[in-house]
């Protein structure tokens, strides 16, 4: 299944490459109001209980320009489209196409914009990059995975904050389901926050947020989160942090922490290296982690990216080596 899927996108990307106005990475241009293209990537994972391939992340995307006040954007997503396990030879595909994101923006001005619909929830930096070929490593923080919604179905009002330099705050909100509760890391009927993000200069970049959501569970959690980036032709150091608190009804409230610190040194605009340490401490379930990862990215386009890495974890057993092949198009 996966070969013939390979097969088909190589020759529809042939065709995509020869059509007119095509740009690798920015879909296929039909008018200012659709835009259409999509993204795939491949996981080879090796742990010391299986070793696996992944056909992952399948996705088509639609976006464009409604008029110079409203745009759109549509992106569903297929995950583990093929799953092929080499330890003990199973097979697993799911060709299911979920709603990953599904909104539209109001351009009112500088000061105030409103998207609404299923969206990226605007914190930090890692959460602002769903598309696995934009990223510098194949894994994520366990930061970004756990400990907030990823995606809100709802709106968020944004803007720069007038009289400031570079100061942009977003206030959003849901207060019902997701469109797509099959894919989302946390559902829930009830998410707020509020978020600010200020670039300091051409290199510095800080923010961060505040918020609080009720899972499907009951789970009531609030957490407050800051950021910090510095980017310059060389080297990009970003470090995020989260500390959120939970009520469990009749039980006893905790708290969980985590964060992460990664360093990346471009020695060319198609090569890096990247380290990342990373913490992780849930007093609920009683897991604690630290987490080493190095790895190494190479982009011939930007738009392509083969990345590799090994993980070392405190919790010995978990310890494992990644690589990925993924492509926009």
């Amino acid at each position: 299944m996966y070969l013939r899927f390979l097969s088909l996108f190589s020759l529809t990307l042939l065709s995509l490459i020869h059509a007119a106005e095509y740009e690798l990475g920015h879909g296929i241009r039909v008018n200012d109001a659709i835009n259409v293209g999509g993204y795939f990537s491949t996981e080879l994972e090796s742990n010391q209980q299986s070793d696996t391939f992944t056909l992952d992340d399948v996705a088509v995307l639609a976006y464009g320009d409604i008029n110079p006040m409203v745009s759109y954007l549509v992106e569903l997503e297929s995950v583990g489209f093929y799953h092929k396990n080499f330890t003990d030879g199973t097979e697993t595909q799911s060709h299911k196409f979920h709603i990953e994101r599904l909104y539209g923006d109001l351009w009112m001005s500088d000061d105030f914009n409103i998207r609404f619909g299923k969206q990226i929830t605007p914190i930090g930096y890692w959460n602002m990059e769903p598309i696995n070929v934009l990223r510098d490593t194949t894994s994520s923080p366990l930061y970004s995975k756990f400990l907030f919604p990823k995606f809100l179905t709802g709106i968020d009002i944004n803007g720069y904050v007038p009289q400031t330099q570079g100061l942009k705050y977003h206030l959003f909100a849901q207060n019902n389901h997701d469109m797509d509760e099959e894919y989302i890391n946390i559902p829930n009927t009830h998410f707020f926050g509020f978020a600010l993000d200020q670039e300091i200069s051409m290199d510095w970049n800080t923010g961060g947020s505040i918020g609080e959501y009720i899972a499907k569970t009951g789970q009531r959690t609030r957490f407050i989160q800051g950021n910090f980036k510095y980017d310059d032709t060389r080297w990009q150091v970003l470090t995020e942090a989260l500390a959120a608190k939970s009520e469990y009804g009749d039980r006893q409230d905790d708290y969980t922490y985590s964060g992460y610190t990664q360093a990346m040194y471009r020695y060319s605009p198609e090569h890096a290296l990247i380290g990342r340490y990373e913490y992780y401490n849930d007093h609920h379930t009683d897991y604690k982690d630290h987490i080493l990862t190095l790895g190494y990215s190479y982009r011939p386009l930007y738009p392509v990216s083969l990345k590799g890495e090994y993980q070392w974890h405190s919790q010995n057993d978990e310890n494992r080596a990644l690589f990925s092949f993924s492509v926009l198009f």
